[in-house]
């Protein structure tokens, strides 16, 4: 008799540590598939910071270019020169053009 309480105790032992390991695998894995997420959660965060960085990049060249250009025709109107700031003007229309054709 004592030999089966102490078999059963030994199996209601077993089943506890199963059901504790099973518990800590599916926590194992639920933190995983977390950490998974997190990554490329993180991996899509640094494209969307490139692609803003390239922007911000993008943007600031526009700016100087535009100041330039300002600049080239204050110049020429300020000398009287409305027929070169009008060919000035145009080959900057020409070449907004090309971009938008993707040439």
């Amino acid at each position: 008799m004592k030999l089966l309480l102490a078999l059963l105790i030994t199996f209601v032992q077993l089943i506890v540590v199963y059901l504790l390991l099973i518990r800590e695998a599916k926590e194992r894995l639920r933190q995983e598939q977390a950490n998974r997420l997190m990554r490329l959660r993180l991996e899509a965060l640094k494209r969307e910071t490139n692609v803003v960085q390239q922007g911000i990049e993008s943007t600031r060249i526009l700016r100087h270019d535009l100041r330039h250009h300002y600049r080239m025709l204050y110049a020429l109107l300020e000398e009287g020169n409305i027929k070169a700031a009008l060919e000035h003007i145009a080959s900057q229309q020409e070449s907004i053009r090309k971009i938008r054709q993707g040439k």
